[in-house]
């Protein structure tokens, strides 16, 4: 359950740490850094959830994920990436 709220909560900082500086798309970019942690985590968490190492590799992805999805809103909203 943990990691739900640690994957939401790297979400979260990533959206907003890439959408900053970027005031029309804000929400966008937070809500699309949320997604992005989400999926990221549960790509590799998902069917490999046993392992302590996959638990942590997971909050990696989760990292990945929220940039990925952040800076690409931010790349459509017409602000600079």
């Amino acid at each position: 359950m943990l990691h739900i709220v640690a994957f939401v909560v790297i979400g979260l900082v990533v959206g907003y740490f890439v959408g900053q500086g970027s005031s029309k798309g804000m929400t966008v970019i937070v809500i699309l850094g949320l997604v992005g942690g989400l999926a990221g985590g549960y790509a590799l968490l998902g069917p490999f959830a046993y392992t302590t190492a996959i638990k942590y590799g997971s909050l990696v992805t989760s990292i990945i994920g929220a940039l990925i999805l952040a800076y690409i809103g931010k790349s459509l909203s017409g602000k600079k990436a």
